[in-house]
């Protein structure tokens, strides 16, 4: 990973933090974000319009990964709602986090994409999992199948699903996109950005539209509530981030693990901010989820 990389990821995790912390605290929905991705599609408009890239010379296969990109957004952000509706973010945020790390890991060994991970970064990948295992635990006696099999623990495997989908989908489409002539690196990431925020727009647009309660929800929010647009500037900005940092490293599982240096910010948001309870194991899975990472970042 380079030092350019590293300054990237960096500054995206306190962006990320921030975003879910405002979310959590505004009791989200598919409304919210429908809401949030709104705003970062306006807010990369300009550089859309600006920006000479010509989109029919794009091949078939660049709109095929956009679109199940999209689509694996739009499952990360319902399960995101959802999850932070019911569970701590101190649960929700860093577990929500930590396992794509091992699901982009092992998709892209599997179909063979990028640099295969070194032996160090496999045994953080493991101690990283340790960890996982740890935070659904309020103490060591509840390590049981019950705990595990919980509408929180659905709704967070919905996230960390989405979540390798669209990051492994996001790296081989942008790569397209940057292959083709003229513009910056930066204005071909902020195009892609565009059309990203626009498609899940759209498609958290058809969601809303066809459920009663996420229709109220959306009335609701509708111009009276400040969260869910900070959400989608500091969410897309965050992104755009990774997008560019996606440039500089040999292999985007590294990048997936990089990023979760949010996750103590995350938890610690939720214990000193929002009161959760701080239970020994939850403590104990995020140290070791921290540890795990930063042996595979580094």
């Amino acid at each position: 990973m380079t030092l350019t990389a590293f300054l990237l990821i960096f500054l995206s995790v306190f962006l990320h933090a921030t975003w879910n912390f405002l979310s959590k605290k505004a009791n989200p929905s598919g409304a919210f974000y429908l809401m949030s991705s709104s705003t970062a599609a306006l807010l990369w408009l300009g550089f859309f319009l600006y920006a000479e890239v010509s989109l029919a010379a794009l091949p078939v296969r660049f709109w095929i990964l956009l679109g199940c990109s999209i689509v694996c957004e739009m499952i990360y952000g319902i399960g995101l709602a959802y999850a932070y509706r019911i569970s701590d973010i101190s649960l929700a945020y860093p577990l929500g986090r930590a396992l794509p790390v091992l699901m982009v890991a092992g998709v892209t060994l599997l179909l063979g994409i990028g640099a295969r991970p070194s032996g160090l970064a496999i045994a953080g990948m493991a101690i990283t999992f340790v960890g996982c295992i740890l935070l659904p635990l309020k103490t060591m006696h509840d390590f049981k199948w019950k705990t595990y099999a919980s509408r929180a623990i659905f709704f967070i495997l919905m996230i960390a699903v989405g979540t390798t989908g669209y990051t492994i989908l996001d790296s081989q489409a942008s790569a397209i996109l940057q292959a083709q002539p003229g513009e910056t690196p930066l204005m071909k990431s902020l195009v892609y950005l565009f059309l990203l925020e626009l498609g899940i727009a759209l498609g958290l647009g058809g969601y809303v539209a066809l459920r009663p309660m996420e229709r109220k929800e959306f009335k609701r929010l509708f111009l009276r509530s400040p969260y869910p647009v900070i959400t989608g500037f500091c969410s897309s900005s965050a992104y755009a981030l990774i997008l560019l940092a996606m440039r500089h490293v040999s292999n985007v599982s590294y990048i997936q693990a990089f990023r979760q240096m949010s996750l103590p910010i995350g938890v610690l948001a939720g214990i000193i901010l929002l009161k959760e309870t701080p239970a020994k194991p939850k403590l104990a899975g995020v140290t070791l989820i921290v540890v795990g990472l930063v042996i595979t970042a580094f």
